[in-house]
């Protein structure tokens, strides 16, 4: 009986064990804020400097169209003050002809206008495709290292801090990531030594008299 018992009890202590043990632990969650991760990153920064290229290029176009549409204002109000000035003395082919001008400066600059906009529309969509380009591929290549600083301090879940109502800075992984994805942008950039060039050309043998080539005449 005795001996029942004690098997009874061990077994009962084996089976709490074996529930206890399979009880899930907490899961180990960090935050990591990404809008810092690409401003401050090295991996970032050369992003957003291809973004702001593609920014420049379309405030640069504008502006040119701005300019060339101002020398076609101008061009049409001088006009427009001639005809207003001459217009007591002028012909009445002279006014006509004034007249014409005006219109045809007149359409010149409106279509001017309509194609420029349209160009620099165009311009914006082809840039926006391009910025979203360009993200996916940051997002592609800064993920891997956000796993990997998650591996290494064994977490199982990073959260975006956009989407933390309340944040314990302990728990923020930002710093690490930017300090990772530094570190590996600066691999590529290390200066490699020169190599050795395989077959190292002969030393120049010691320079002897000169001999006047074949057929040259001699002083």
């Amino acid at each position: 009986m005795k001996k029942t018992f004690v098997v009874a009890l061990f077994a009962s202590l084996v089976a709490a064990g074996a529930a206890y043990a399979q009880e899930p632990r907490s899961p180990r969650v960090a935050v990591i804020d990404m809008a810092r991760v690409s401003a401050e990153s090295a991996l970032g920064k050369s992003y957003a400097t291809q973004l702001e290229k593609l920014q420049n290029d379309i405030n640069a176009a504008a502006t040119a169209k701005q300019t060339e549409l101002g020398k076609l204002d101008a061009a049409l109000k001088t006009l427009q003050e001639e005809l207003e000035k001459q217009g007591s003395v002028l012909s009445p082919e002279a006014r006509d002809k004034k007249q014409q001008d005006i219109v045809r400066k007149t359409r010149e600059r409106q279509a001017y206008l309509e194609d420029g906009q349209g160009e620099i529309n165009r311009m914006r969509e082809r840039a926006q495709q391009q910025a979203q380009a360009i993200n996916g591929e940051f997002q592609q290549k800064v993920r891997p290292i956000v796993e990997q600083v998650a591996k290494d301090k064994g977490l199982d879940l990073v959260l975006d801090s956009q989407v933390a109502y309340t944040i314990n800075r302990d728990f923020d992984i930002t710093r690490d990531v930017i300090g990772k994805a530094d570190e590996g942008a600066a691999k590529p950039a290390a200066a490699a030594p020169a190599a050795a060039p395989k077959n190292p050309p002969a030393a120049a043998a010691p320079a002897g008299p000169k001999t006047p080539p074949t057929g040259a005449p001699k002083p």
